[in-house]
């Protein structure tokens, strides 16, 4: 069994539940800048398909997924349901500025509590 997170560009900081939207909660686009920004917070990843990354977190193993087309859909993490992830996914949003939905659904974002989506 998997754990899921997704990644998205918020559009602006900070969001409440009301605000997320189209608008407000973008995809990230640009597929050679999410590689090498997950390179810098994530030691060891390796991409074995274009698509496919995989690295060790928290001494668990984690799966990184890129749609083949940027506009089908969002970065997406799966990693094992032995951790709770959820302080390490905050600290990746707070390095890269980036938003995360797990599947609760809680949002979390930069340098701002989670609150549910």
């Amino acid at each position: 069994m998997a754990y899921t997170y997704l990644f998205f560009q918020p559009a602006r900081l900070p969001l409440s539940t009301d605000e997320l939207s189209p608008d407000t909660v973008l995809v990230l686009r640009d597929i050679d800048h999410i590689k090498t920004s997950l390179a810098q917070m994530v030691p060891g990843l390796e991409w074995a398909l274009p698509t496919w990354g995989h690295a060790t977190v928290l001494g668990h193993g984690v799966e990184f997924h890129l749609p083949e087309d940027v506009s089908e859909g969002p970065l997406a993490m799966h990693c094992s349901l032995r951790t709770d992830y959820t302080p390490w996914v905050q600290s990746l949003c707070d390095a890269l500025g980036w938003l995360a939905f797990d599947e609760r659904p809680m949002c979390l974002q930069p340098h701002g509590p989670p609150f549910m989506a």
